[in-house]
């Protein structure tokens, strides 16, 4: 026996249905929503101590040095109510732990999941009791010295935990859910009731041998239905009293649709192909060979493999679910990289299953072929930017804080130590204050609006000064700076102060990543058309395959000993920019491990 269920019952069984499946989504989202909470809570908390404790034991070696260490550790640990604490040497001494056995002993390093946020690192990992642990890790360092790594151990919160939480949150839970049902109910009782009315109309109309306006009349306007059903026995009573009947409109010719859709295919910019089921290329519109780095027309490649063509196997990884005979009644995407003339590139390819009109089975696939490689780009710069602003924010603004704290609440400090701390906070300030400066600059250079006055500079003055602003740097890392000036220079027309921010960001970062005891030189030539200015450094150099992109905003090395200097990635797009504005350019010749010369050519006319 077959069951049929009437409109109005339908609606309403996939009304208790949707009711049904949204208070059992919404259940399970008070349980998400409750980890989530939770683990937000433990992980603020840890990271909120870990970032008091490491300014703390900071500042307490600059007073006792190590043998405070392990007071701090133990301290931390009763405090916090972790499963340890530890500080970590550089070589990975256990220098202080809760647990006095491990003093002395080589740390170990667990195997898990890492995340890093600037220099706060996460790891999570499992213990040989089988227990979820997260362990943070904060850099002890005070000025150039590193002292090692302050580590404190979290067990992760247990699904009982999630549990009490979830029965905290679930009144809240509950109250989305009762309105839904509470409104769906007042919606479906204005669906129902016209849709019942026609119904019954209809049923009436199919029993009965023949159909009178009496039998199907209009019904309460209260939904779309009912304005819909109403102008429908509106249309019907006026065709009956209609004698004659009008003559059929000629058929439209469809060629005109398919013409229109065939230039629209050929207009693409994105890769458009036709396979059949062994995946042959039966159409192809000329961005496709455009896209993949061939000149050739797109009637070249009919025939041709779809996989080869994109240069795919069955083996990828990335293009394996593209060639997946199982999957031939789905949607695949996958991303590939290619080579080519046009440099390493991205391309997002779809393939779409094509429907038959008549029966719908599978007549071969739809191909659309898009580059993304701007995409990426901006999306690896973002992440770059990210972990740069977060370590250039985090660490001034944490050092600020913890020496304005002790300013505050330590009554015993010489004076000697308050200059000392207020010096710090100075220096942490205009770290900050130069870093949102770099900000703006780079936000002027992209809107167009960074323009430049030029008059007349005395060149050997703005150059002294220019090596006067950086030799306290040079002297500090005890490096042999050589400013070389012909006799006579002549006057250049510059803007002075951006020309000579630009000089300074690249003697800074000479000086930055040239080790102590190295070598900086600035020279200047000249001739009767440019101006060359020479920054020579005996620093850790640039490797081949990074150079071309230096000059790119927030670019920074992948170099360990790049990493370890606190930058923005901002400095040399800047400096690029302002030469480029008095219509010069910058050229960079460098090697690893053996240094590099950035050379700065402007016209002198």
């Amino acid at each position: 026996m077959t069951v049929r269920f009437s409109l109005p019952r339908r609606v309403t069984m996939y009304y208790l249905l949707f009711s049904v499946v949204s208070i059992a989504w919404l259940a399970s989202g008070s349980v998400a929503v409750s980890q989530a909470i939770l683990r937000s809570r433990t992980e603020g908390a840890c990271l909120t101590r870990l970032g008091k404790a490491a300014s703390a034991i900071n500042i307490d070696y600059l007073r006792q040095g190590d043998s405070a260490f392990q007071k701090h550790v133990e301290r931390l640990r009763s405090e916090g109510g972790f499963l340890y604490c530890a500080i970590v040497a550089p070589e990975g001494r256990t220098l202080a732990h809760s647990t006095r056995e491990h003093i002395g002993t080589a740390a170990q390093e667990p195997v898990g999941e890492r995340i890093q946020w600037g220099d706060i690192i996460s790891v999570r990992f499992t213990d040989p009791r089988g227990s979820v642990v997260r362990e943070y890790r904060a850099p002890l360092q005070v000025g150039h010295q590193y002292l090692g790594t302050l580590r404190i151990g979290q067990p992760e919160a247990g699904l009982w935990h999630m549990m009490v939480l979830a029965a905290s949150y679930a009144p809240f839970a509950l109250l989305a859910p009762l309105a839904c049902v509470a409104t769906g109910a007042l919606i479906l009782a204005r669906m129902v009731s016209p849709l019942s009315e026609i119904e019954l109309q209809l049923r009436r109309a199919a029993l009965a041998p023949t159909c009178d306006e009496t039998m199907l009349h209009p019904v309460r306007v209260r939904c779309g239905a009912g304005w819909g059903w109403n102008r429908l026995i509106q249309h019907w009573q006026e065709d009956r009293r209609v004698t004659s009947v009008e003559p059929p409109l000629p058929a439209t010719p469809a060629s005109r649709p398919q013409r229109d859709a065939a230039a629209i295919l050929q207009s693409l910019s994105e890769g458009v192909a036709a396979t059949d089921d062994d995946f042959s290329i039966t159409y192809a519109n000329p961005a496709l060979p455009a896209l993949l780095g061939d000149a050739e027309p797109p009637e070249s490649v009919v025939g041709a493999s779809i996989g080869e063509l994109l240069g795919v196997t069955e083996e990828d990884a990335s293009g394996h679910a593209l060639l997946d005979p199982t999957l031939v009644h789905r949607t695949v995407t996958a991303e590939i990289r290619r080579s080519g003339p046009l440099g390493d590139r991205v391309l997002r390819v779809a393939r779409y299953p094509l429907q038959s009109e008549t029966s719908g089975a599978g007549k071969g696939f739809v191909w659309s072929v898009r580059d993304v490689t701007q995409q990426k780009l901006a999306e690896k710069m973002r992440d770059q930017f990210l972990d740069s602003a977060t370590h250039e924010l985090r660490t001034p603004l944490t050092n600020i804080r913890a020496y304005a704290e002790t300013l505050a609440l330590n009554e015993v400090i010489d004076v000697e130590q308050q200059k000392e701390f207020c010096n710090i906070i100075n220096s942490e300030a205009i770290r900050l204050s130069r870093f949102v400066d770099e900000l703006l600059c780079i936000s002027s250079l992209e809107a167009g609006s960074m323009a430049i006055k030029k008059q007349n500079v005395e060149l050997e003055r703005l150059l002294n000064e220019a090596a006067a602003n950086v030799r306290p740097l040079m002297d500090q890392k005890r490096l042999e700076f050589e400013v070389s000036l012909p006799p006579k220079m002549p006057e250049v027309k510059l803007d002075k102060d951006k020309f000579s921010a630009a000089l300074v960001n690249l003697l800074g970062n000479a000086a930055k990543y040239t080790p102590e005891g190295g070598r900086v030189r600035l020279k200047a030539r000249y001739d009767d058309a440019r101006l060359m200015l020479d920054v020579e450094d005996s620093g850790v150099g640039i490797a081949a395959e990074e150079l071309p992109k230096i000059f790119d905003k927030f670019f920074r090395s992948a170099d360990r000993r790049v990493r370890q200097q606190t930058g923005t990635g901002l400095g040399l797009s800047f400096a690029n920019e302002i030469v480029r504005l008095h219509g010069g350019a910058i050229t960079v010749k460098s090697e690893l491990d053996k240094g590099s010369t950035f050379t700065l050519t402007v016209p002198l006319a």
